[in-house]
C-alpha cells in the first residue's frame, strides 16, 4: 500500500477512520453490472495505480454494503488487530473479489489474523460500533469528504486532503511540503 511506503519513508502518523461511501446500498449489496471494455484498449487507471503499487486488484462484479465490515474493522481496532484485519478486508475485496458485506467473509477473515469467529459475529449482532461507523462517516461528511479512499495530512497548523487512489509520488510531495521528516536509512 502507498501509505505503508510513505510511512516507511517518513516519520508520520497514520489514523484511519471509518468513512461508509455508500449508505444507500441494501445490507445485501447489488450487483456492479455488465462492464464494456475500455474503447482506447488502455488499462483501467484504479487497475494500473494498484499495479504499480504491486497490489491485487481484481474487483468482484458485487458491490458490498460496507457498513458491517467498518463494524468489524472498529472490533478488530478494540482486539488491537486492526492493521492485520484492515489488510485482509483490503486484499479481500479488492484483490479477490469477495463480499465484505457478508459477515462468513468477514469471520473468515478475523480468524485469518487471530479473531475467533463467534466474537466478531457476536460483535456485528449486537450493533455495538454501528453508532461509532456512523458518527464518524457523518464527521467526515460535515468535514468535506466526499469520497474514498481521502488522505487528510495534518501538521498540526492546516490540513490537506487527497481524495482518490494517487501516484506515491503525489504522497511524497504533500509529506514534504507538509513538513514531514524523512526516516534515517
Amino acid at each position: 500500500m502507498r501509505v505503508d511506503q510513505l510511512q516507511q519513508e517518513f516519520d508520520i502518523d497514520v489514523s484511519w477512520r471509518p468513512y461508509e461511501l455508500h449508505p444507500e446500498l441494501p445490507p445485501e449489496g447489488r450487483d456492479r453490472g455488465e462492464r464494456t471494455p475500455r474503447p482506447d484498449g488502455q488499462v483501467n487507471p484504479i487497475r494500473q495505480l494498484a499495479e504499480d503499487a504491486h497490489m491485487p486488484y481484481q474487483p468482484g462484479r458485487h458491490i458490498p454494503n460496507s457498513h458491517r465490515s467498518l463494524e468489524a474493522a472498529e472490533f478488530a481496532r478494540e482486539q488491537g488487530l486492526f492493521d492485520p484485519y484492515h489488510r485482509a478486508l483490503f486484499n479481500a475485496y479488492f484483490g479477490a473479489g469477495r463480499d465484505i458485506g457478508d459477515v462468513s467473509v468477514l469471520s473468515e477473515l478475523a480468524v485469518e489474523v487471530g479473531i475467533e469467529a463467534h466474537a466478531i459475529e457476536d460483535a456485528l449482532a449486537s450493533g455495538s460500533y454501528t453508532a461509532l461507523v456512523n458518527e464518524a462517516t457523518e464527521e467526515s461528511r460535515s468535514s468535506g469528504i466526499t469520497g474514498t479512499p481521502t488522505f487528510v495530512f495534518d501538521d498540526g497548523e492546516r490540513q490537506l486532503p487527497i481524495v482518490g487512489a494517487q501516484d506515491y509520488a503525489v504522497f511524497q510531495n504533500v509529506a514534504q511540503r507538509m513538513g514531514a521528516s524523512r526516516k534515517a536509512e
